[in-house]
């Protein structure tokens, strides 16, 4: 039986539920823009600030969405919805599969709820940006990057003053490994070049999206982030072909920019510091010679862990996160997100999850070249471009394993759904809906499931992670390196 129902996202929802929404957004802004910064006041290291950071943003979403869901939605969807479902149904099946067959059940659990949380909050940043607007929510990328080049440019000018070496660790400030912020790049730099492209967004923030641009490409160019570089390379590339004319003033604008910040770092970490004679841990020279050097006797390493962890156990893997499980000399993941999923989860989940990846982004695509307003047109192009940048930077780093740019890919993906229903919401309502009883009592059923999945498997850590560290450094792994994976030790028995 077809009855016409509205969309799960709607921009038209009752004023007394707006409020969820606004939480949502207020604090994915404090997570993304302010916490970085305020885990330098606190001894925590970087890196396990900001994973714990990461789990009370997932569980304050996971909450809001659970509590909104159960009186909200009527358990109606839309025809086409149910394949959907169905290759879901498949991927959790698998998943659940791979966990309890895993040698260590609890840190599988850790990351199967982890991951759940993550989609989790893909929806609640689609719900949010349903209802508040995209645009609204380019101000939270735009933030975030002036805050940290604040951050960066007092340790900058701090450095100058006491005569110190320009250290890539010390002057980036929140991340115990500069590329991880690099991670964050390749998702922060497409969406403020959005927002300072975006004609609707207003001028001041568009003034303010155009120099945070620049500066983010500074950055860039300063720690030297190979794989990001790349990937918005290739991403501008595609744009290009398959967009021509749409594209052509967002592609110019990245080029402009990306010139702009070139200058401002030969000024800034060249021409200042050989003027004053202080050292420096990184030359433009170093780029091309690791560039001509592949991708490293490390990677191939890593990638051939990971292929004879497929070879082990090819249809289930050998267990969500176990890559962690089983210590070698380099990494506690393999650099290569597509090689993660199979070594760990098994083929059979890799190939669902990348196909429904793929699927989305294809549809992503046909809804921004299918627009007839030049502003959403531009909008969707970033959000296409962002897409490719994830997917090649996730073919050489970890981007898909820590923190922060976990969150920040969640975040594109919100922004992605919500674009997605304003784009096709007229078909929607058009079509009907048809009844799904179960959905009602579904989604608050995997919010609880993710939440109980993560605090179980972290709260004897998270109460002490600095005891907890040293603890598996001395026990596990004898040496004082960081290896990060949930944790900035990384390892797990």
């Amino acid at each position: 039986m077809h009855r016409v129902t509205p969309p799960p996202l709607d921009s038209t929802a009752p004023p007394a539920r707006a409020h969820h929404t606004s939480v949502i957004a207020v604090s994915t802004f404090i997570a993304l823009a302010l916490a970085p910064l305020g885990l330098v006041l606190f001894s925590l290291r970087d890196h396990d600030g900001q994973r714990i950071v990461e789990l009370v943003l997932l569980t304050v979403t996971a909450i809001i969405i659970a509590a909104r869901a159960i009186p909200r939605w009527d358990g109606a969807i839309h025809p086409n919805g149910r394949r959907a479902i169905g290759i879901m149904s498949a991927i959790a099946a698998l998943g659940v599969l791979s966990t309890l067959q895993a040698p260590v059940t609890r840190a599988a659990m850790l990351e199967a709820g982890l991951l759940l949380a993550l989609a989790l909050f893909a929806i609640g940043i689609g719900l949010a940006a349903a209802r508040l607007g995209i645009e609204r929510m380019m101000a939270i990328p735009v933030a975030a990057s002036l805050l940290f080049v604040f951050a960066v440019a007092v340790r900058y000018a701090a450095a100058l003053s006491a005569q110190t070496p320009l250290l890539r660790e010390h002057l980036l400030p929140a991340y115990s490994n500069y590329r991880f912020f690099n991670h964050v790049q390749t998702v922060t730099i497409p969406l403020i070049l959005a927002a300072a492209t975006v004609g609707t967004i207003r001028v001041g923030v568009r003034r303010w999206a155009m120099f945070a641009l620049v500066l983010e490409f500074c950055l860039l160019f300063f720690t030297g982030g190979r794989a990001t570089m790349a990937a918005l390379g290739l991403a501008a590339i595609l744009v290009a072909a398959i967009f021509r004319r749409e594209a052509f003033r967002w592609v110019v604008r990245l080029g402009f920019a990306a010139m702009l910040g070139a200058v401002l770092y030969l000024l800034l970490f060249n021409a200042i510091p050989l003027l004053l004679g202080l050292p420096r841990d990184f030359f433009a020279a170093d780029v091309i010679e690791r560039s001509g050097a592949g991708v490293g006797s490390q990677r191939e390493y890593l990638w051939s862990l990971a292929w004879q962890y497929i070879r082990e156990s090819p249809l289930l893997g050998i267990g969500p996160m176990h890559y962690a499980h089983r210590i070698n000399e380099e990494a506690a993941h393999p650099h290569n997100v597509y090689l993660q999923l199979a070594a760990e989860w098994g083929v059979p989940f890799a190939v669902l999850v990348i196909g429904l990846a793929a699927f989305g982004w294809v549809r992503l695509l046909r809804a921004a070249r299918s627009c007839a307003d030049p502003y959403r047109c531009a909008l969707g192009i970033s959000l296409v471009a962002a897409g490719v940048a994830i997917a090649v930077d996730g073919t050489f780093s970890g981007n898909f394993v820590m923190p922060m740019s976990q969150l920040w890919i969640a975040f594109l993906v919100g922004l992605s759904i919500a674009y997605l229903h304003s784009a096709t919401r007229p078909s929607l309502a058009a079509t009907g809906t048809v009844a799904f009883p179960a959905a009602r009592w579904t989604v608050p059923a995997l919010c609880v499931a993710s939440v109980f999945a993560i605090w179980h498997g972290v709260w004897p850590e998270i109460m002490d992670v600095n005891a907890h560290v040293d603890r598996v450094r001395a026990e596990i792994v004898h040496n004082q390196r960081d290896n990060p994976r949930i944790w900035s030790h990384g390892w797990f028995r």
